[in-house]
């Protein structure tokens, strides 16, 4: 995957279990993606299942695509004792000042720590410096409805173009299978390419000696 509708490009790779969104398609494209991703998903499904699908997918793949996500899947897994264990992934590009990704990572990793049932910690990836963040939200429903209660992993990674935070978050109402989905978003974030729109179509160059030295001290 590599889009962007903003200023820089990126690209990730997902795990097996993992289903991207066809976010950012033409349209006349895209009804056969979605689809093809509800076929995936219920490879021994019906075919109410399957259109099912390609409809929820894609009124939620026009909402994601108009609010600028640059990237989102759906992960599906079963566990050991035969359940369905969920999360989504959005990855987003947000604007910050444009200082260092070493300055920017410290920023972040002060600011979320002060916030309550935050863990927090800096992380490094191929990519640069990161912040792990950690936390559960609440989702307050109708009056004959309970509390939804999610956990969410967030990766904050400043992106080497300049004023750009790419921040990818995870979020599962399976607390039991958290530790899992921390190490699957710590996974995608060690395969993020960020580079400028421009040279989105360009294959990534291999650094000189010299310039590894510059990047990485």
């Amino acid at each position: 995957m590599s889009l962007s509708p903003h200023s820089v490009s990126i690209t990730v790779d997902t795990p097996e279990g993992f289903h991207d969104l066809p976010l950012h398609l033409p349209p006349d494209v895209l009804d056969a993606a979605l689809w093809e991703l509800a076929e995936r998903i219920w490879p021994g499904g019906t075919e109410f299942q399957r259109e099912t699908t390609a409809i929820v997918y894609s009124d939620l793949t026009t909402a994601l695509t108009a609010d600028d996500v640059l990237h989102a899947a759906v992960a599906l897994y079963e566990t050991e004792d035969g359940a369905a264990s969920t999360a989504h992934l959005l990855v987003r590009a947000q604007a910050v000042e444009p200082e260092a990704p070493e300055v920017v990572a410290a920023s972040f990793q002060e600011t979320l720590s002060f916030e309550e049932h935050r863990n927090v910690a800096r992380v490094d990836l191929p990519c640069g410096p990161a912040v792990l963040s950690l936390h559960a939200t609440e989702t307050e429903g109708e009056a004959v409805l309970p509390a939804l209660e999610f956990a969410q992993v967030e990766l904050y990674v400043p992106a080497p173009v300049r004023g750009w935070l790419i921040v990818l978050a995870l979020t599962t109402p399976c607390f039991a299978d958290l530790p899992r989905y921390t190490g699957v978003l710590r996974q995608i974030g060690e395969s993020l390419v960020v580079r400028p729109a421009e040279q989105a179509d360009e294959p990534p160059k291999t650094p000189a000696a010299g310039d590894v030295r510059a990047v990485f001290g």
